[in-house]
């Protein structure tokens, strides 16, 4: 394994020299193996017992992902790079089926859902680059495919998860007899000065409201961006300093809620973006029309540039829309050159 500690290029820097690519692809070798083994395999335990933990629980598991991931990555790239693409082809394949792993259909909360669109993210930089005509959009079709297969409302789950392990982890703590000695010093590190101040049944109350605040959240999830930004930033301004402790943490302070929100949205947006590209390489500009922006209410938008293309879908993210430039030719492009939307 090359160092730890050694800092990877991103998807979007330039690769070492070839001969220095190869020796990393060699030594990179065996901790890739075992993950092409572990991601072949349907699910995934990272043993994080959230309902004996709660708030107290270690995600260990994440920074080690991310650096698989970004080690998988790299080798696809040098694979590419050098006409071995079936290879890499299955590099990125591992680094999705990981990513799905460890959002764990928002079984680890917030924060495995979190890390999961950051590693997806790099796979979606990665194969913009790779996708520049009809040859690689065919070898890329599954790879979209795949990350597009139907999801539930991941970030929902997630978040009503966290209603369901650490607010009875709280209550649990607070009024229990039995403790183990670990969950003694949880309740010291997390709750003993609000004990002292405010005692149990101050804490209980406070707990009751922040499982109703959950849900409401929740429910704000639901809805669309344009309704779902505005709401949100309303229902915490009445939150935020109303005095409850474990909702201004939870949810007042937590980035994790609309962070995944529109991470879920911006990678749907981008997957579909990438698989309308494929099928304008293969196809023609016109094929675009068959893609149904998954934001909108009509298909993607396909412009024509002077190297390649755009797609743009109508979601709008901090003012800006999400859009995805390739370079290389379309098949049946305009040869006048006019925009086609």
């Amino acid at each position: 394994m090359p160092d730890a500690d050694a800092a990877l290029p991103g998807p979007n820097e330039p690769l070492p020299p070839t001969s220095k690519g190869e020796q990393i692809v060699t030594r990179l070798g065996p901790a890739l193996n075992r993950l092409h083994e572990a991601t072949a395999k349907q699910e995934c335990d990272w043993e994080n017992d959230l309902h004996r933990q709660g708030a107290a629980a270690a995600f260990p598991h994440l920074p080690k992902s991310r650096d698989l991931a970004g080690r998988a990555i790299l080798r696809a790239r040098c694979y590419w790079q050098s006409g071995k693409r079936d290879q890499a082809i299955e590099d990125v394949r591992a680094v999705v089926v990981l990513a799905r792993h460890v959002g764990d259909e928002g079984r680890t909360g917030l924060v495995g859902l979190t890390e999961r669109y950051k590693i997806e993210q790099t796979v979606v930089d990665v194969l913009r680059q790779w996708l520049t005509d009809a040859e690689s959009a065919r070898s890329l079709d599954g790879l979209c495919r795949l990350a597009l297969q139907p999801e539930g409302n991941l970030p929902k789950a997630g978040l009503l998860l966290e209603r369901e392990t650490i607010l009875p982890w709280t209550r649990r703590l607070v009024t229990a007899s039995n403790l183990t000695t670990e969950e003694q010093k949880w309740r010291d590190q997390f709750f003993g000065q609000l004990l002292a101040e405010r005692g149990a049944p101050w804490i209980l109350q406070k707990l009751d409201e922040t499982k109703v605040h959950y849900t409401e959240v929740g429910e704000l999830l639901d809805l669309p961006m344009d309704q779902f930004i505005p709401k949100f930033r309303q229902y915490l301004r009445k939150l935020d300093g109303a005095g409850n402790p474990f909702s201004q943490v939870a949810i007042v302070e937590c980035p994790g809620i609309p962070g995944a929100y529109l991470q879920s949205r911006n990678l749907r947006a981008q997957w579909t973006i990438l698989q309308a590209a494929s099928i304008v390489f293969q196809r023609g500009p016109g094929a675009v029309q068959e893609t149904a922006d998954p934001c909108g209410d009509g298909p993607l938008k396909y412009e024509a540039s002077a190297d390649g293309f755009t797609i743009r879908s109508a979601l709008v993210i901090d003012g800006k829309p999400v859009v995805l430039r390739f370079t290389g030719v379309a098949r049946s492009q305009q040869s006048s050159g006019e925009p086609m939307r």
